[in-house]
């Protein structure tokens, strides 16, 4: 069977990815609700910085499988959680300055992705790939000195009065804000799982095509993110929301609807621009309906448990549909969820 090695790839790809989401989903809750508890916010990201430049190198001490698994997933876990909070605090120091240009922040942090990238691919050339471990880990370490300028807490709650909160109480508005997420990492799932693979199994795109798309999505957001901050001024948070559902749903009709691999670039770069305008109008529609007691613990929902949640849910349904039906089956499929996801949230729209 000439496909052996590649379904072979895709079964490893699932069952590693599949994991890595179910560690995610049990442990990045606990450390958002510890952080709400205590309204010790900054110290929280200061000590997932600490681990997450910790376990990098570690990772290189052994290559058994439980090693490697255990360090992979502590190192997941806390670059997971430091996300979150790194999200939630940079809102937070915006709205302290009167700012809300979340998505020029981000930006910065696009740029210095694609620069990382090109120079781990510089320092790996020709050489074993593990200088790049301690790399990360000596880089990880070097951005604990600006951990300080963040505030001290996301919520403007003083301590005290946030330990008496309800850490279950939860608005309507943001239990539906669960669900957008839910419907929207669910269906992204397939495009982040099966889009390269469909790309090569069904239309032959090689591998130098496959590395443009790839630096394509990396360089999509440079703008995306710019244009995210628009939306949410000019038309408010929900409509950058469904506007981002849009373009996702497009993405996926492009790839089911393409007829040759080089029509990709254009989905792919549409596919950039909806996940860079969802993370800054999400973050954004956090800020503004969590209850200030549980507003790390949200952030961590929102940006970890769910889209895990979604891809634990997604990951099997999604493979079984793309070996008997297709690639442009499962795709059109997850492009009618993101159709129904938008109708709700028109539903919904005044109270977000």
């Amino acid at each position: 069977d000439l496909h052996y090695p590649l379904r072979r790839q895709r079964q490893m790809c699932i069952r590693d990815r599949g994991w890595t989401a179910l560690v995610n989903v049990a442990f990045t809750p606990l450390v958002g609700l510890l952080a709400d508890r205590t309204q010790r916010h900054r110290l929280f990201l200061e000590i997932v910085i600490f681990l997450k430049s910790l376990f990098a190198p570690l990772i290189l001490l052994s290559n058994t499988f439980w090693w490697l698994t255990t360090t992979f997933s502590l190192r997941n876990i806390s670059a997971s959680v430091s996300d979150a909070l790194n999200n939630g605090l940079t809102l937070t120091r915006l709205r302290e300055k009167n700012r809300s240009d979340l998505g020029t922040i981000r930006l910065w942090g696009s740029i210095s992705y694609a620069a990382t990238s090109a120079l781990a691919g510089f320092l790996a050339h020709g050489r074993s790939i593990g200088v790049l471990f301690p790399l990360s880990g000596v880089l990880g370490f070097l951005s604990m000195f600006f951990i300080r300028t963040f505030p001290a807490r996301i919520s403007t709650l003083k301590p005290t009065l946030a330990v008496n909160g309800s850490i279950f109480k939860r608005s309507s508005a943001m239990l539906f804000l669960f669900l957008l997420i839910l419907l929207f990492s669910f269906s992204r799932e397939s495009l982040d799982t099966f889009g390269f693979v469909y790309l090569s199994e069904a239309l032959g795109a090689g591998n130098d095509l496959i590395g443009i798309l790839g630096a394509m999505i990396g360089l999509a957001p440079l703008l995306a993110l710019y244009l995210a901050d628009w939306c949410i001024s000019h038309w408010g948070k929900v409509t950058a929301l469904g506007i981002s559902f849009g373009l996702l749903a497009l993405s996926l009709w492009g790839y089911a609807l393409i007829p040759t691999s080089l029509f990709a670039i254009p989905v792919v770069i549409l596919q950039g621009f909806s996940i860079s305008i969802f993370l800054i109008s999400l973050v954004v529609a956090l800020g503004d309906l969590s209850l200030q007691q549980n507003a790390a613990t949200d952030q961590v929902l929102a940006q970890v448990t769910i889209p895990g949640l979604a891809g634990i849910l997604a990951q099997p349904i999604s493979g079984r549909i793309y070996d008997v039906l297709g690639g442009r089956m499962l795709f059109s499929i997850d492009s009618l969820i993101l159709v129904a996801a938008i109708v709700l949230l028109v539903g919904f729209y005044k109270r977000l």
